[in-house]
C-alpha cells in the first residue's frame, strides 16, 4: 500500500511517495520560479498546480490509497465567492505589512490583546496583519474568500472549502482559549468568520475529486487530508508530537516547538503558541538562520570559501566577533521586523573564519534565548529532537549541544514535514491509529552530548551577545 504527501511550503512544491512499511518510495520537489514568486507573494493556481505536477511525478499509475497535504503555516490567498483565485498568496515573507505591525505593537494595550487571546503578536507573520495592510491599501475584502494556500490546494481537490486548526491559529485569528474565530482579532483584520473555510482536523479527510485525480495519475475517490502546517507536521515525523517533547530545527530560518498540554504565553510576549496536529505546540521562531550562512558566503566571501573549508577554523578562538542575526528582521523574542543585524565587537586581527564562527555562534544564541523564556515557563523538554541544514556541520551541531547544555537527538530526515504528511495519510488509509506513534526516521537518531568545558565558556559569550542584544533593541 503507498500514501502520498503533498506539499507547498514557502519556495517550493514538494511530494513524496510512502510505503508504510518500506518507508519512503520517491520524493520529487521544485522551487517556485521568480515569475510568481517573489517577495512572501506567490500565484495561488500556479502553485497548487506546480504541487500537482510534483504529486504526478512520484505517483502517476501508483495505488495510491490516502492523500495528506502539507503547507506553509503563514499563508492567506485572495479569492472570489467561488474560490477563484484574484492574484496571489501572501506568506510570512511578505513584509509590506512591517510598518502597520510596528504600529500596532507601539499600542501596548492592543499588542497585549491580541497576544492573549491568540497566542500571536501584531507581526508581519500572519496572514492577520497582511489582510489589514491590503485592506488599507485599497483591496475590497467583503466579498472575499481567504483560503491560506492550503486550504486552497485542499478545495480543489474536494470541493470542500476546510481549513485545519492549526492554519486558523497560524493566521492569528483565533482565540487559543476557545479554540473559536476571535471576534476582536477578525474586526482587527477586516474581515468576517463566513470568508474562512471550515475548521477541521487530520480526521476529516474528503474524497479526491475526477479533475484533481486525473492531475495526479491516480483513482478518484481516495480520501484527501486536510492541510496541516509544516511546523506542526514536523513534530508529527519527529516523534515530538507528544508532551515534554520539543524539534529544534535550523534550516532557512530556525524554531523551536515544544508540544504542551496548554497554550504557553509569557509575560513578556517572546513566545507563539498555536495548536498543532493533536496537542498544543509552544516555541520560537527565527528569521535569520542559514539564510545568514549563505549571505556569509555568497555576498561577504564572494563564494571564494566552501562551507567546509569554512568550517576548518579553530572551533571556539579566544576574543572572538559579536554577530547579531538579523539580516532579515526579527521575529522572536523581540518581534521587531524591522531590526538590522551585523558583527559588531571586529578588531583588525579578527580573520573570515572566525567571523564564520561567531555567525554560527550568533544564530544560535538568538534561538537559545527563546529557549531560556520556553524552560522558565513549562520547564525542561524530555528530549530535543535536531534537524535541518545544521546537521550538515558536525562542529555546529557540537556547538549547538554546548550552549543550550543539554543532548540533542540528530535526526536525519530531510522532508520531516512532507513525512508528517505521510503519516496523517495513513491514518487516513487506516493503517495507523495513533498519529504519534510514528517512530521510522527517529530510530537511529545520532546522540550529541555537550560538553561542560565548552558550556561555560558559551555561557560568557552569550552574555556578551545580549549586552550587545539589548543596545540594539531599537535599530
Amino acid at each position: 500500500m503507498l500514501v502520498l504527501a503533498l506539499e507547498s511550503s514557502t519556495s517550493s512544491a514538494k511530494a513524496l511517495l510512502y510505503d508504510p512499511e518500506k518507508g519512503v518510495v520517491r520524493t520529487e520537489s521544485c522551487h517556485y520560479p521568480p515569475e510568481f514568486c517573489k517577495d512572501g507573494v506567490t500565484g495561488t493556481d500556479e502553485v497548487y498546480r506546480l504541487t500537482m505536477e510534483m504529486g504526478r511525478r512520484v505517483a502517476a499509475g501508483e495505488d495510491v490509497a490516502a492523500i495528506a497535504l502539507s503547507c506553509v503555516w503563514h499563508s492567506v490567498a485572495i479569492c472570489d465567492s467561488g474560490m477563484r483565485p484574484l492574484g496571489n498568496t501572501y506568506s510570512w515573507n511578505f513584509m509590506k505589512p512591517s510598518g502597520m505591525s510596528e504600529r500596532a505593537r507601539q499600542d501596548t494595550a492592543l499588542a497585549d490583546r491580541l497576544y492573549r487571546s491568540t497566542g500571536c503578536m501584531p507581526h508581519v507573520t500572519y496572514p492577520r496583519e497582511s489582510l489589514r495592510y491590503l485592506r488599507a491599501n485599497g483591496l475590497d475584502l467583503r466579498d472575499k474568500m481567504l483560503p491560506s494556500q492550503g486550504g486552497y490546494n485542499f478545495y480543489q481537490m474536494t470541493g470542500e472549502f476546510l481549513e485545519a486548526l492549526t492554519i486558523l491559529c497560524g493566521m492569528g485569528l483565533v482565540d487559543v482559549n476557545t479554540t473559536q474565530f476571535d471576534d476582536f482579532a477578525l474586526e482587527y483584520a477586516g474581515v468576517r468568520r463566513d470568508q474562512f473555510g471550515a475548521t477541521a482536523t487530520y480526521r476529516d479527510a474528503r474524497p479526491l475529486n475526477a479533475r484533481a485525480a486525473a492531475l495526479l495519475g491516480v483513482s478518484p475517490g481516495i480520501p484527501v487530508v486536510p492541510a496541516h502546517s509544516d511546523g506542526a507536521l514536523n513534530q508529527i515525523a519527529n516523534c515530538a508530537a507528544v508532551v515534554g517533547r520539543m524539534t529544534f530545527s535550523v534550516g532557512t530560518s530556525g524554531a523551536i516547538r515544544l508540544t504542551t498540554d496548554r497554550p504557553v504565553l509569557p509575560e513578556g510576549h517572546q513566545l507563539w503558541s498555536y495548536f498543532g496536529v493533536t496537542d498544543w505546540m509552544s516555541g520560537a521562531a527565527v528569521s535569520g538562520a542559514c539564510n545568514c550562512i549563505d549571505w556569509f558566503r555568497e555576498k561577504f566571501m564572494g563564494g571564494r570559501m566552501s562551507f567546509a573549508e569554512l568550517d576548518l577554523g579553530e572551533e571556539l578562538p579566544g576574543r572572538m566577533p559579536v554577530f547579531l542575526p538579523f539580516l532579515f528582521g526579527e521575529r522572536n523574542p523581540g518581534w521587531n521586523d524591522g531590526r538590522m543585524g551585523g558583527f559588531v565587537d571586529i578588531r583588525p586581527e579578527h580573520t573570515a573564519l572566525e567571523m564564520y564562527r561567531a555567525l554560527q555562534m550568533g544564530i544560535l544564541f538568538n534561538i537559545y534565548q527563546c529557549y531560556e523564556v520556553l524552560t522558565q515557563n513549562v520547564g525542561v523538554p524530555q528530549e530535543i529532537y535536531v534537524s535541518g541544514g545544521i546537521l550538515n556541520s558536525r562542529r555546529w551541531t557540537q556547538m549547538a549541544a554546548d550552549i543550550f547544555g543539554t543532548r540533542m537527538l540528530c535526526v536525519k530526515n530531510l522532508n520531516a514535514s512532507c513525512a508528517g504528511a505521510a503519516v496523517l495519510a495513513m491514518h487516513a488509509a487506516g493503517v495507523m491509529d495513533d498519529v504519534r506513534a510514528y517512530t521510522r526516521d527517529i530510530e537511529d537518531a545520532r546522540v550529541v552530548a555537550p560538553r561542560a568545558e565548552y558550556t561555560e565558556r558559551y555561557r560568557k559569550l552569550y552574555e556578551r551577545y545580549l549586552w550587545y542584544y539589548d543596545r540594539t533593541s531599537h535599530s
